[in-house]
């Protein structure tokens, strides 16, 4: 049995959050933060209000307007940023050990020390949440998710979106991930899915059900082995692996 060991911490639309949080005639509002104020750019991070109008990061701001002509576009500062993540992580490390530092949104806390009980696990969880409402500001919204390794907690982290928390132990496996596409999983992305749908994994159900011999003729080596482990809870450190 893998006990939980991963709380993975996912801050929601994370530089438009900032930008709510030091702005409050934003907050509420469909906001992208682009790197410069003009229809010929892209947006790099938006408002869930702004999702709810259909615009999405990386999207063309021509066509995030035509989606949602009051669209607020912010110019992204990113010292602004940088100093919020700081903060984030503090309040964080208060809480319980940052383990890693995934990216400016993005950290994984390691579980093992005291909080490796569901019930623990979840109580910490709440307290993050609470505190960084309390101490940064209520903007700062997360998505939690607390799982065995990294690769599950990031998927529970994904699961509910704004303000999220899910918990994922090995007695949910693979039930909990089946309604999912083959790019929801950590280290599966369009390359990687077309290599598994090559050899005829084209649903979760069908990469639980595959081989760990199978998984690593997909990756072509020991990342696919890994993969299979992963997916069933052990703890393996994960790397980057190509798409």
């Amino acid at each position: 049995m893998h006990p939980l060991r991963t709380l993975a911490v996912d801050f929601n639309s994370f530089f438009a959050s900032c930008e709510q949080q030091e702005q409050p005639a934003l907050r509420g509002r469909p906001v992208a933060v682009v790197p410069v104020v003009a229809d010929t750019t892209c947006t790099i991070s938006v408002s869930y209000a702004a999702k709810a109008r259909g615009v999405r990061a990386e999207m063309g701001v021509g066509e995030a307007r035509l989606r949602c002509p009051e669209l607020t576009l912010v110019e992204a500062r990113p010292e602004v940023y940088i100093a919020y993540h700081r903060r984030l992580r503090e309040v964080i490390e208060a809480c319980i050990h940052v383990s890693e530092i995934k990216s400016i949104d993005e950290m994984e806390c390691d579980l093992t020390a005291t909080f490796a009980p569901r019930e623990k696990a979840e109580r910490v969880a709440r307290d993050i949440k609470a505190r960084v409402r309390r101490e940064v500001g209520p903007c700062l919204t997360s998505s939690i998710g607390i799982a065995p390794n990294w690769l599950l907690a990031k998927m529970a982290s994904d699961l509910q979106k704004p303000d999220g928390l899910v918990v994922i132990e090995e007695q949910d496996l693979p039930a909990r991930l089946l309604g999912l596409k083959l790019q929801d999983f950590l280290g599966i992305g369009e390359r990687m899915e077309a290599r598994l749908r090559a050899h005829g994994i084209d649903t979760p159900a069908r990469l639980y059900a595959a081989t760990k011999a199978e998984l690593r003729g997909v990756w072509g080596g020991v990342e696919g082995e890994r993969m299979f482990c992963r997916l069933r809870g052990e703890h393996i450190p994960f790397h980057c692996e190509g798409n």
